[in-house]
């Protein structure tokens, strides 16, 4: 039975809830059932919030940025928002005010809710595009696009609305952005810039990896500058590399962190820039996950663990496969692949890393930028070199003596491609871990395709390695635990290709806690698999055209 047919549970609603709104607003989210318990409420959802997603549409590509006000009252009312959004045939369309009272969201006691977002496009007014989401804390949440005219993955953060031009002066910030072309073909970058005072770049490098043609080691110049509220800011990121300039707005969550969508309609990029205290090369165990596509064009997911020592040497590697369906060497799924490779600093003090491996599936030459959220990684391999493709990702720390999953809540993200429908699939989850078991609800969109059903499952890790088997939603994963509150896997199902991230559910109020779990960034490397459109390849959709 395909995974389509299993199950399809994450952008959907399943049950309609009755609101009474802080304004006169009619409408309301759905909130899916089985009825969950936790101790969220629509008051954990309150202030003004910046999201991203990546995914598609009936067009291929698809990208969505922008910041709401969210009232943390019981009706759910959005007083004020701004998104950006962009796909092939639509091109770019920035600044579109969300419609207020219409716009509203719920939250339910697991932490997991809707937001409905109203707003006008090029094609026509009042558009509806909802949002599924799963609240870690009151200042985090994991998130998927959920309604039937696209899928896609993402966070959402709670903005710091003290951001100011001056706290980004002589910063460094490092940056990864994918997505591809308006023909869908494959393009991602990874980089590292210094800002003045009135967010110039002074200095910067940037790598591009272009439907696997790499342009690596490019000077880099442009800008950063802060925006207001839920009105972004812009920057731009100039190099040799054509298309160039690129231009995005700059979504702030604080001022460490910066979500960018690009809004020039040369192509559709949408990522992350991250604050990169420190040039240095990560020490000590390190938990990776990365993704896109093979030599072949198929999506590809890996993940694993490696000890750096920081400055030459990589070595103990372990990793696991999901290449189109294949996991690891099939013949023994549960036996990682062995790898060791070298590091080095070109040029010297810049923050940009070289990664040279041996033995990993996937590509032989990375480039990696250290920054807030980790290890940002980029494959620059010559087109030429034995199985060369276009994959990247995030490498964390892993946190000294971690063992296993702790007994308690967890959200949990997913993305990847159903293969026997040729068609993006993106999951959250709520559940709870305890004794070996897991128990929860997950929500799913495949290809537009929704449901809700009930997750439930056993897992079982030895010094922070894992596995574990599901009985709803995708069949199994490999985990890797990074620290108390997060750990990444990739999905062990053959007819899913797919990665993502737990993190721990924290008592809304602990802020101490709220602060160390959003410290880890885990920006989202999208590509669209085979060329495709991810999503009906026979139909073309107008925002605003249902």
């Amino acid at each position: 039975m395909s995974f389509r047919n299993r199950i399809f549970l994450l952008f959907s609603l399943s049950a309609l809830a009755v609101f009474t709104a802080c304004g006169s607003g009619s409408g309301s989210p759905v909130i899916p059932t089985p009825p969950p318990t936790g101790g969220f409420s629509n008051s954990n959802l309150n202030g003004t919030y910046t999201f991203s997603i990546s995914g598609a549409n009936a067009n291929g590509l698809f990208a969505m940025a922008g910041s709401f006000t969210a009232c943390g009252c019981s009706g759910g009312t959005i007083s004020a928002g701004t998104v950006d959004i962009a796909d092939p045939v639509n091109g770019a369309q920035s600044h579109l005010a969300l419609i207020t009272p219409s716009s509203l969201y719920s939250v339910s006691a697991d932490g997991r809710g809707i937001a409905k977002l109203f707003f006008n496009t090029a094609a026509a007014s009042n558009y509806e595009m909802d949002l599924d989401f799963v609240l870690t804390s009151s200042s985090h949440g994991l998130i998927i696009r959920y309604d039937p005219n696209g899928t896609g993955s993402g966070t959402i953060d709670l903005q710091d609305s003290s951001v100011s031009q001056s706290q980004l002066a002589s910063q460094f910030y490092a940056y990864s952005i994918s997505g591809g072309d308006f023909s869908n073909a494959s393009l991602a970058g990874v980089g590292v810039f210094q800002l003045d005072s009135t967010g110039t770049i002074t200095s910067g490098i940037a790598d591009f990896n272009y439907a696997r043609n790499p342009s690596a080691d490019l000077p880099l110049s442009g800008s950063l500058v802060v925006g207001s509220g839920t009105t972004p800011g812009t920057a731009s990121l100039n190099t040799t590399f054509s298309p160039s300039p690129l231009s995005f707005d700059a979504f702030a969550i604080d001022s460490t962190h910066f979500k960018l969508i690009e809004t020039d309609g040369q192509s559709i990029l949408v990522g992350d820039a991250l604050l990169s205290p420190t040039p240095s090369f990560p020490s000590g165990n390190l938990v990776f996950t990365m993704a896109g596509l093979d030599s072949a064009g198929s999506f590809f997911a890996s993940g694993g663990v490696v000890s750096s020592d920081g400055t030459s040497t990589l070595s103990n590697g372990a990793q696991d496969v999901n290449d189109n369906g294949v996991v690891d060497n099939q013949t023994n799924p549960a036996m990682p692949f062995s790898f060791a490779g070298t590091i080095s600093e070109q040029p010297t003090g810049t923050g940009r890393w070289v990664i040279t491996l041996n033995g990993f599936v996937g590509g032989t030459t990375f480039v990696g930028y250290p920054s807030n959220g980790g290890l940002l990684m980029l494959e620059i391999d010559n087109p030429t070199v034995l199985g060369a493709g276009v994959t990247g990702g995030v490498a964390l720390q892993q946190q000294s003596g971690v063992t296993d999953l702790a007994s308690q809540g967890y959200g949990l993200n997913l993305t990847g491609e159903d293969l026997v429908n040729s068609t993006e699939a993106d999951q959250i989850a709520e559940f709870k871990a305890s004794s070996g078991n897991l128990t929860g609800t997950v929500d799913v969109n495949d290809g537009g395709s929704l449901a809700t059903q009930s997750l439930t499952g056993t897992y079982s890790a030895t010094n922070g390695l894992g596995s574990a088997t599901l009985k709803a939603g995708f069949a199994g994963m490999f985990y890797y635990v990074v620290d108390n509150s997060t750990a990444l896997f990739i999905s062990t199902d053959t007819g899913l290709p797919a990665l993502g991230s737990m993190e721990v559910q924290t008592t809304p109020s602990n802020a101490a806690t709220v602060s160390a779990q959003a410290a880890h960034v885990l920006p989202m490397f999208r590509v669209i698999p085979h060329g495709k459109s991810a999503m009906n390849p026979h139909r073309t959709i107008k925002l605003g055209k249902k």
